[in-house]
């Protein structure tokens, strides 16, 4: 295990320096660098999933965590090329894989009553972003809705693990589901409402801390 944690902390440090040249060359527009380095960080964290499943064994956790980067892994692939629009087909992988996340975060689910609080403030932020979408886009945006409820199903079960106590694994996954929101935010914002310079840079700034954490979460069960 000890190797295994070694292993992991090489493995983030690379991560992390590949995270640091994808943004710098999405940000100067250096393409084919951007097309190497986006979908390396992905697989990276795949990479990471094979060694915790072997350190730690295939359970239902890690299995959806996997199964979602694989279809996260698709979908950066095809939301990269800025030479044409892919955003519907990666659209539907992300779906996808969110479904993966809701199936790993529902495990063993429970309610208390502080869960109230994580529903209200899920349900104000979209009642403010549903308002901004339709203003700006109208009926165009209706799949962007149905991408945030299904969001919103991940980060309420991600958070709300924490039901169980404060385990670092909790910690981990709600934080990382937290950057996540944020990413597909700034996403659906560049997509639907105004364009924003260096959108990927930005989305990115969330997304791949958001993935990394759930990953390492875990190695935390």
């Amino acid at each position: 295990m000890i190797h295994g944690m070694n292993l992991l902390c090489i493995l983030s440090s690379i991560f992390f320096l590949f995270f640091i040249i994808r943004e710098f060359v999405a940000y100067k527009r250096y393409l084919p660098l951007k097309y190497f380095f986006t979908p390396s960080l992905t697989m990276l964290l795949v990479i990471m999933m094979i060694l915790s499943i072997d350190i730690y064994g295939a359970d239902r956790y890690r299995i959806m965590i996997t199964l979602s980067l694989l279809m996260a892994l698709t979908a950066d692939t095809q939301l990269m090329i800025e030479e044409i629009s892919l955003m519907k087909n990666g659209a539907v992988f992300f779906v996808i894989g969110h479904v993966f996340y809701l199936i790993a975060f529902s495990d063993n689910m429970t309610f208390e009553s502080w869960n109230i609080f994580v529903i209200i403030i899920l349900v104000i932020i979209n009642l403010i972003f549903f308002r901004i979408l339709f203003n700006a886009s109208g009926k165009k945006s209706i799949p962007a809705v149905f991408y945030i409820l299904i969001l919103d199903l991940v980060v309420y079960f991600a958070i709300t693990r924490l039901n169980a106590g404060l385990s670092m694994s909790g910690i981990l996954a709600a934080s990382g589901v937290i950057l996540f929101m944020i990413s597909d935010f700034i996403l659906l914002t560049n997509a639907y409402i105004k364009a924003i310079p260096k959108s990927t840079v930005f989305t990115w700034l969330f997304y791949a801390p958001a993935q990394y954490l759930i990953v390492l979460s875990t190695f935390f069960i």
